[in-house]
Order: structure tokens, then sequence, then C-alpha cells
């Protein structure tokens, strides 16, 4: 049972009592779940049950919705929506609702909930994340999980920046125009993200992102995160999934062995280390 309303369970006969006795959670005024809802994703669809049905998610839950990364701080607590003008915004306990201005976005449906696309939720969010954060959010739109998998992207680079032409000089906007400059296809991790622009801050060269290995036939042997194929350095990250078991640890070690054997120099780097001080090692190996 997701949930349903509690005028439409009475008018099916349910008795009241039943529904304010505690045996259902009431999540929003008029709502009732089996349960307590897990995750955000369960708490948009029980308050999507109470609102109207113009109302589409958006912001930080379509982010979710999506699975556009967002940074701690910036998690949703509400269900954040929004209407389209002249519709008016509803007011309910637990839900941040805008009303925006038609301007063509698009609007998709998954798992039976309306949502804004993902370029257009990222345009949202430059009201709520910073450049670098906005960085993060759109390398995935354009790119998803692509470059691994060939699965396509949520949405398309042209996509992204008919988003940002429509939203004009609004809220946000020079966050966005910031990270558009820098938003690049190819990063298959936030942490790749944030180390592809510590590289550039620090004033070194673009490196080139899932750089593939090939050998003399031409069979891909390996997939770097980020490459300077010109001075054979590589940089790899190594996310706590690496080390989870010791396949993926062996793994790390055999692809690294191939790399030396290939003439590159790699360098590995983890959650723990500062951002500068790899950038500092990366220009040492450049220069070398």
């Amino acid at each position: 049972m997701d949930g349903f309303l509690v005028r439409e369970a009475v008018a099916g006969g349910l008795a009241r009592s039943s529904l304010y006795s505690g045996r259902y959670a009431a999540p929003f005024h008029g709502v009732r779940t089996a349960r307590e809802p897990e995750g955000h994703l369960a708490l948009c669809r029980a308050a999507l049950l109470a609102l109207p049905d113009q109302v589409i998610l958006s912001h930080r839950s379509a982010a979710v919705l999506h699975g556009i990364p967002l940074p701690r701080r910036a998690e949703p607590a509400l269900v954040e929506v929004s209407v389209l003008e002249p519709q008016r915004t509803p007011r309910r306990r637990g839900v941040l609702a805008h009303q925006l201005t038609p301007t063509g976005q698009r609007v998709v449906t998954i798992g039976g909930m309306r949502a804004f696309a993902p370029e257009e939720v990222w345009v949202q969010l430059g009201t709520a994340l910073g450049p670098d954060e906005l960085t993060v959010a759109g390398d995935y739109v354009i790119a998803g999980t692509e470059p691994y998998d060939g699965a396509p992207p949520p949405a398309t680079r042209a996509q992204l920046d008919g988003a940002l032409r429509r939203h004009g000089r609004h809220r946000g906007v020079a966050n966005l125009r910031a990270a558009a400059g820098r938003i690049r296809y190819g990063s298959l991790s936030p942490q790749e993200t944030r180390l592809r622009l510590a590289l550039q801050d620090a004033g070194l060269p673009e490196p080139e992102l899932n750089y593939r290995v090939a050998d003399g036939d031409g069979r891909v042997r390996a997939m770097i995160d980020l490459a300077y194929p010109g001075f054979g350095v590589a940089i790899e990250y190594l996310g706590d999934h690496h080390r989870a078991t010791s396949t993926a640890y062996r793994a790390d070690i055999t692809r690294r062995e191939l790399l030396v054997r290939l003439g590159w120099e790699v360098v590995f780097v983890t959650a723990a280390d500062p951002l500068p001080a790899v950038a500092a090692r990366v220009r040492t190996l450049l220069r070398r």
C-alpha cells in the first residue's frame, strides 16, 4: 500500500476511527500510508497524493528523483514542487511550493510522478547551490553513466544550454553561468568533477576524462578517471567501494600494474587527500 487519501478511504467504507487509531502513518494532512515513508522519494509520493494535479515535482526533490548529486547541506527535508503561472501555489505543511513563469520547460513522468526534466532542475538549483556544486550537478546531467555503460545521459548539453537561456536574468543566473562554462562530459562521480576543478584552479592543463587506454590491436585495456595522455600521467579516484571487497581492491592493483607496464605514472586519490596537495603532486609529475 503506497498511500491513500483519507476522504477516499472514508467514501469507500473504511471506518474513520481506523484512520485515526495510529494503525496508519500520517505523513501529510489527509494522507495515510501503511508505514512512515522511507526516503525522500517515498515522502514525495505521499505528498503528491494530496496536492493538485497541476503540481510538478521540482528543485531539490526533482534532483533526488533524477539522481542529480546534491551536497549534504542541500539535501531536501521538505517536498519541493512548482506550479506554472497563473496557477497558485498550494499551501501544505511539509511542502515548499514555487510559482514559475512558463518558458517552455520540459516535464517528464517517472514512477508515476510528474517532474521537471533534468536540465530544468539544474537551472532551478541555481538559487540553492554554488558554482562548483552546480558544475558537479551539470556534469552528471549531461553524462550520467554513459561513459561507463552506454546508457543515455539524463539530458544533452544543448538541452542544458537551452534551459539556461530560457532562465534569463532570474535569481541564481550568475552561479549558473559561472558553472556552465566549466561543465564537461565524461565525469562519472562528483569526486572526479571536484578533482578536475581543483587541477584547473591550480593552473594545470585540463585533464581528459575517463580516457580509454588501448593496446596495439585497438582493444581497450583500461579506463583512466583523469588523464594527461601527452605526459603519461594517470589519476585514479578511489572511493570507498574500491576497498569494500578484496575483488575490487585487487582489480585496482591489477589496473595500476597494467598502466605502469604501458608507461603511465599513476596517482591514486582518496577522499582523505586534500585536493591542493593532489594538484601539487600532479604538477610535479607533469614537470618531470
